[in-house]
């Protein structure tokens, strides 16, 4: 392939119960909590079926178990949340269905078509959020890089919480290579209230507007990859937006990767897709369908994150 040829990356935010436990509203999602799994495995033979090595962006705290002691550990100090630590899924009394999966990088692992596992850090914490230190970035990022060497994965992909990059410098002192950087919309790069960024977000979707590739770039010796296209769900009101809208706009994004040489990086929660299953996973297959049209027509090549290098347009 030459570097004229398009690019498609696609990274997963890998976290159960984890990313959404400091909000107090796991319930809310509990039902797609479950199906998880299922969604899990199904996305490994779609992965496998289009050969598509997708980027896994793994909570590490989903491999152990714990009794609650974290005191080797820092706590930050977000305003959102009383006790980081002592409201942990593992901590808390959540069932454990909810945020342990142990067999998740064997599974992962058994993939036909070589995945990446990467990190989307230790506790799901907000790494650019006010109240967290470098000390506990450190903490948070060295544990994640800890436990999933000890799986037998040197991991050199990392996905923020929440899009909240901070600490970069701290990925490269712990071998991480790339990063997803937040999305290449200007309402998400600008300084646009929060309140104001759903409605727009929701915009983009109902007009079925094209997602933009991106040009990774590096910073602070890290690659740092924008994301161009959240696959929406079926739920969280994304149900109310045009049921094709999703893969309409991934298509359009293929189709601007093939013709100019970008990077088209599309990315989602698996639990996302444990709302209605069979509905999204259907409309995810339709887009790696598309994305191994383009490959196999010479105009797209899958990568890695970690593969993905920068000056590509």
């Amino acid at each position: 392939m030459s570097d004229d040829t398009g690019v498609f990356t696609i990274s997963l935010d890998t976290e159960l119960a984890w990313g959404t436990f400091d909000k107090g509203n796991a319930e809310r999602y509990e039902e797609a909590y479950r199906n998880t799994p299922e969604v899990i495995d199904r996305l490994c033979d779609l992965f496998d079926e289009y050969e598509i090595p997708a980027t896994w962006a793994v909570v590490s705290h989903l491999l152990e178990d714990c009794d609650g002691d974290h005191s080797d550990r820092t706590a930050p100090d977000f305003e959102w949340i009383d006790d980081w630590f002592g409201d942990l899924p593992c901590a808390s009394g959540m069932d454990e269905d909810l945020w342990y999966a142990p067999w998740l990088i064997d599974r992962i692992q058994d993939c036909e078509t070589e995945q990446e596992i990467g990190l989307h850090g230790s506790t799901h914490m907000q790494l650019g959020a006010d109240g967290c230190l470098r000390q506990h970035a450190e903490e948070e990022i060295g544990t994640a890089v800890k436990t999933l060497r000890s799986h037998g994965v040197e991991p050199k992909s990392f996905v923020f919480p929440r899009n909240d990059v901070g600490y970069v410098d701290v990925l490269r002192e712990h071998g991480i290579e790339a990063y997803r950087g937040v999305d290449a919309r200007w309402y998400e790069r600008a300084s646009v209230p929060s309140a104001v960024k759903p409605p727009l977000r929701f915009a983009d979707e109902a007009i079925r507007g094209t997602p933009p590739v991106v040009d990774p770039v590096e910073r602070d010796d890290v690659v740092e990859v924008p994301g161009s296209q959240v696959f929406r769900p079926s739920h969280d009101g994304w149900q109310y937006t045009p049921g094709e809208s999703s893969v309409a706009r991934a298509k359009k994004g293929l189709r601007r990767a093939a013709r100019t040489g970008g990077v088209f990086h599309l990315w989602f929660h698996p639990f996302n897709l444990g709302h209605e299953p069979e509905q999204d996973l259907e409309r995810l297959e339709r887009v790696l369908a598309g994305v191994r049209d383009f490959v196999d027509r010479g105009e797209l090549e899958c990568r890695p994150l970690k593969s993905v290098s920068p000056g590509r347009q």
